[in-house]
């Protein structure tokens, strides 16, 4: 018993002692600092941005299994699109306009903005618009199946009158995206542009 009660006595002591201590302080503060930095790292990584890149692939590959009997994509546009809904089940149509997964407008077509294909071009243009500086970060460098990469011609990141294409044979900006440039790029507002054959 008197070993015990010793025991105790050298245990609060040596609590206290490092109760006041300045290392336990700067542990603990580290500590929670450390807390801090992996819950705001984990909600910035779950946007949703693995699934509006599936939306974007099943799209695309919508688009294509429709116009594989044909030359080229002659008449493709996002009204089109809505008319044979080729979209993915889990888009919306608001007013005949093309929703993504983070509710910002999509449109498909020769340019950003829905118009119609012209006859020989064998491209298309899906474009992710009006979205957030996170939601393009997390897009535009998204690892996408490599099926879907072998579609792709450019990405273009648009913001005002700024335009950043990323493709496969450009020395200066190549695909895939990283973050590091995906977040240099970036704005809030910002276009995403996936040119696809």
């Amino acid at each position: 018993m008197r070993k015990r009660n010793k025991l105790i006595k050298t245990l609060r002591r040596w609590w206290e002692a490092a109760r006041s201590s300045k290392t336990v302080i700067i542990l603990s503060g580290m500590a929670i600092l450390a807390l801090l930095m992996a819950i705001i790292m984990l909600q910035q990584r779950d946007i949703g941005a693995k699934e509006a890149g599936l939306q974007i692939e099943k799209l695309a590959d919508n688009v294509r299994n429709y116009y594989k009997v044909r030359p080229d994509y002659w008449g493709l546009s996002t009204t089109e699109v809505v008319k044979h809904q080729l979209y993915p089940k889990d888009m919306a149509v608001n007013g005949g306009k093309l929703l993504g997964y983070f509710a910002n407008p999509v449109e498909i077509g020769m340019d950003g903005y829905g118009a119609a294909v012209m006859p020989t071009l064998r491209s298309f243009i899906i474009a992710y618009n009006d979205l957030s500086k996170a939601q393009c970060v997390a897009l535009a460098s998204d690892r996408f199946h490599a099926n879907f990469w072998l579609g792709v011609k450019e990405i273009s990141i648009i913001n005002n009158n700024d335009e950043q294409t990323f493709g496969w044979q450009t020395g200066r900006h190549s695909l895939p995206i990283d973050k590091k440039a995906a977040s240099t790029y970036c704005r809030n507002g910002s276009n995403l542009w996936f040119r696809i054959e």
